[in-house]
């Protein structure tokens, strides 16, 4: 067997990959919009340039135009299967044939589809044998549920941040590629490729990688919390909950007023910029107040200090640096309570309790609740009665709105 032929595609499986036909394929390479290799073979890569072709064509952009500029120079496919991650083995099947395969599980496949925020394949193409069995396992657990028709919620919701995180992150490139001048835009040409091109091909190819590992992590946090929060109330309604110590730390949320709105007028970039210097800020205050910054939340930052005058202390540096940097004003919730710390992170109903009350804190306002008010005695703030308010998932609160005295 020719050793260049090893991994390459014929002109016919090219074709039956892209949904296209041979002579289709002949035409491109005729073209010099695709580059057969000595013996007539295709590089996987050549799957996506022709699907791009196909989208370029589909949305009016006429293909002699398209090698018109590749002649010149102004843009190149050459590199665009880079920014892809390299497309698995087809099945043999026919995607019709394993719907079939799947017995009652089938009847699922059009709701997950739409959870996917993705087109149902057509009958007679063909998934990746990986993504084939990756969306069987997948309707396996969802049926396992009892529920699937709620557990498909799941999918929705990680499908929908999924998409808008890579909407958001093509559009830091693009602002990216609008600095360094408009020939650069769509697929630069060959001259520009290592200089701009490859770093940004390195980060879009890493998405899925990023995605899982964060994924895991939140999803990890998010367990660890939910059962901290549900197994205290369970210890303290049975009486199960040893006897708290006289001083406990502080806990507070700091987030920024109007930050959606300010993403959608300045873009992604701008956002994601103020975000880092609201964490700049507030591991500055936290720092002086013997606390940390525990984790930044797009928006917001969560503080954990060593008390509740701490706490306090440190969220009204942080309100009023926010103005003195030119970023929108906050709002803040401080609570005092047990915490359980792991790895850096906290957990509980404490934590909880103060995210809840930053949610109801006005523009510029500082919230509390009565175990930091009642801990302020002989201090230099004032905690000023506010209307008890029902926190989500808490119920009625009483809380106090934060001064310092003579203000």
């Amino acid at each position: 067997m020719d050793p260049d032929a090893a991994g390459r595609l014929t002109a016919e499986e090219l074709a039956s990959r892209t949904g296209s036909s041979a002579g289709r394929i002949f035409d491109l390479t005729r073209r010099g919009v695709l580059a057969a290799t000595a013996t007539g073979g295709y590089e996987r890569g050549d799957i996506h340039r022709v699907r791009a072709i196909d989208a370029f064509e589909a949305a009016g952009v006429p293909l002699d135009a398209l090698v018109a500029a590749q002649e010149t120079g102004r843009v190149s496919f050459a590199y665009y299967d880079e920014l892809h991650q390299p497309p698995g083995e087809p099945s043999a099947r026919t995607y019709a044939e394993f719907r079939e395969a799947l017995g009652p599980l089938a009847a699922h496949l059009p709701t997950l589809f739409a959870a996917f925020g993705l087109a149902e394949p057509e009958a007679g193409s063909r998934l990746a044998s990986e993504d084939e069995a990756f969306v069987e396992e997948l309707l396996e657990m969802l049926v396992a549920t009892g529920q699937p028709e709620t557990a498909v919620s799941v999918v929705r919701l990680f499908a929908e941040a999924t998409r808008t995180a890579a909407e958001a992150a093509l559009g830091v490139y693009a602002d990216v590629v609008d600095s360094l001048g408009p020939e650069l835009a769509g697929l630069p040409p060959e001259a520009e490729y290592q200089r701009v091109f490859v770093p940004w091909a390195r980060i879009a190819r890493s998405a899925p990688s990023l995605a899982s590992w964060l994924t895991a992590r939140h999803m990890s946090h998010a367990i660890d919390a939910y059962s901290v929060e549900a197994t205290e109330r369970i210890l303290e309604d049975h009486g199960h909950v040893p006897a708290r110590p006289e001083r406990w730390p502080g806990i507070a949320f700091v987030d920024l007023t109007g930050f959606t709105r300010l993403s959608e007028e300045r873009g992604d970039k701008a956002a994601a910029g103020i975000a880092l210097r609201l964490g700049e800020l507030a591991r500055d205050a936290a720092s002086r107040h013997g606390g940390r910054v525990v984790k930044l939340l797009g928006d917001g930052v969560l503080l954990r200090l060593p008390d509740a005058r701490r706490a306090v202390e440190a969220t009204l540096d942080l309100i009023g640096a926010l103005a003195d940097a030119g970023l929108p004003t906050g709002h803040a919730g401080v609570h005092t309570g047990p915490l359980i710390e792991r790895e850096g992170d906290v957990f509980g109903r404490s934590v909880n309790l103060a995210a809840r009350v930053s949610d109801v804190a006005r523009p510029g306002e500082i919230l509390v609740t009565r175990a930091v008010a009642d801990s302020l005695a002989a201090s230099p703030f004032a905690a000023d009665p506010v209307p008890a308010q029902a926190l989500q998932g808490i119920g009625e609160v009483a809380l106090f709105r934060i001064r310092r005295a003579g203000e």
